[in-house]
């Protein structure tokens, strides 16, 4: 387990603190996915017994789980992109030559950095929604736990913006020359 939350060393100059960084984004990562996971697993487990047992169950464990889920599923993301396992980047790396392959990887980087930027721009009130993607979500709240909605779009913010850190993390590691955490797919293209 060490080995998927303990990021490889970086060199260069700014070695130690890529390497530092990448294992805090790593494990804020896999916290959340634990989190979440049982925020979900536990309430729909124990609705799932209740209406069963005595036909009642927990209002609020469907507001939980939707709640929680972007959180789940961008903490997955990061963390698939962390290993360079995220699946359109390991799709696109299969779809090239490999002596190509090394050369792409920094303007993919770059892509997902352009993404990032546009969703935090959106998310901020800059885009197309007067007031972000959380005024878009409004007020409402989730009527049994007494949450406002727009903390499920806040898993989008905060992801992107770690989706963002690894990219930038991971164009640092390709231009020090250290090995790219997709080297595992440039190595099995054919």
């Amino acid at each position: 387990m060490r080995e998927i939350l303990t990021a490889s060393p970086a060199t260069g100059p700014f070695g130690p603190v890529i390497g530092h960084l990448d294992t805090a984004v790593r494990m804020v990562c896999a916290a959340t996915l634990w989190l979440t996971f049982l925020a979900m697993l536990i309430p729909t487990f124990a609705n799932a017994v209740l209406r069963y047992t005595t036909d009642a169950s927990l209002i609020w464990s469907v507001e939980i789980v939707q709640l929680t889920f972007p959180w789940f599923i961008m903490a997955g993301a990061v963390l698939a992109a962390q290993h360079g396992r995220h699946i359109g980047v390991e799709f696109f790396l299969t779809l090239i030559p490999k002596h190509w392959a090394q050369f792409v990887l920094i303007p993919v980087q770059l892509l997902v950095l352009m993404a990032c930027a546009a969703v935090a721009y959106v998310y901020l009130g800059f885009g197309r929604f007067e007031g972000g993607i959380e005024f878009a979500a409004g007020d409402v709240m989730f009527t049994s736990l007494g949450v406002a909605q727009s903390w499920s779009y806040v898993a989008l913010l905060i992801g992107y913006l770690l989706l963002g850190v690894t990219a930038l993390t991971t164009i640092y590691r390709l231009l020090m020359g250290d090995v790219s955490p997709h080297q595992d797919e440039i190595n099995s293209i054919s």
